[in-house]
């Protein structure tokens, strides 16, 4: 599983504020260590907009460049068993702008 590529995840037993349900996400976890772990690091992504600086980052995927929102804080970490069907890849310029919320949101 590369990194930047956005797949249907399943995130079912959360609870809120937790994303829960099968839905979009970005893999953001590096693809050397994807290919030898039983897990990765997703980013889930929502339709429900605006963009939220660094909480909630606007990105683009698949043929039809669809947009919706990274959600930074709903980071986390799942098994390989529950990814889906893959729908796309960020460009480098939304997985850049991805990569440093996620750098903002977890500095101090």
């Amino acid at each position: 599983m590369n990194r930047g590529v956005v797949l249907w995840v399943d995130l079912s037993d959360a609870q809120p504020p937790e994303l829960g349900k099968t839905r979009p996400a970005v893999v953001l976890s590096n693809s050397v260590q994807n290919a030898s772990l039983g897990t990765i690091v997703v980013v889930p992504l929502s339709s429900q907009a605006p963009e939220i600086w660094p909480l909630r980052v606007e990105v683009a995927f698949g043929a039809g460049k669809q947009k919706s929102f990274a959600v930074v804080p709903g980071i986390r970490q799942v098994r390989k068993s529950r990814l889906r069907q893959p729908l796309g890849r960020l460009s480098g310029t939304d997985l850049a702008r991805l990569n440093e919320a996620v750098r903002t949101y977890l500095s101090d």
